[in-house]
This record gives C-alpha cells, sequence and structure tokens, in this order.
C-alpha cells in the first residue's frame, strides 16, 4: 500500500461514526467528501452502540425487560433509578 497516496476534496471529515456520516451527507450537495475513518467501518463505536430511547410500545413488552437490557449492556454501572425513570417515561415523551 502506497501511505503517500493525495486526495483532493472540498471538506474532510474525520471520523466515519453517526455524527461524520451525518455531516458527510448533509455537506456533500455543496462539494467532494471524503470521510476518514481509523479502521474498519464494523469496528467504530457506533457500530456497536445500543443507543436511544428504551421505549414500551407492545404489549408483549415491559419496562422490566428495558431496565433488565439496559443494566446488561451497560455492565451492571448504569444507575437503576435513573434507567427506570427513562423506560417508564420514554413513550409519552417520544409521542410528544
Amino acid at each position: 500500500m502506497n501511505a503517500n497516496r493525495e486526495h483532493q476534496c472540498d471538506v474532510l471529515v474525520v471520523g466515519s461514526g453517526a455524527a461524520g456520516l451525518s455531516l458527510a451527507l448533509r455537506v456533500a450537495e455543496h462539494g467532494k467528501v471524503i470521510v476518514l475513518s481509523k479502521g474498519p467501518r464494523s469496528e467504530g463505536a457506533t457500530y456497536y452502540a445500543q443507543g436511544g430511547i428504551a421505549a414500551v410500545f407492545d404489549e408483549s413488552d415491559s419496562i422490566e425487560s428495558h431496565v433488565e437490557d439496559t443494566q446488561i449492556a451497560g455492565g451492571d454501572i448504569c444507575e437503576e433509578e435513573t434507567v427506570k425513570f427513562i423506560a417508564e417515561n420514554a413513550k409519552e415523551c417520544v409521542q410528544c
């Protein structure tokens, strides 16, 4: 591999996570964009992220299962009262 390649662009986005890719899409209409990533797409934090709001919308789902899932994903270091508060109030917040 030639480490001395030269590339031309109008915008260089450093980072291929959700924020970097969102920015790249927004500025693409204004010029040539290059997205620079430190490694494979499947190794970034966004790929592994399970973020979002844990809202219960279905009768087969439960607040307790969301709390349990969040605690597992968070390595049991999440504050359970906070996780439960978010799960209990998420549906109303999402629907606003």
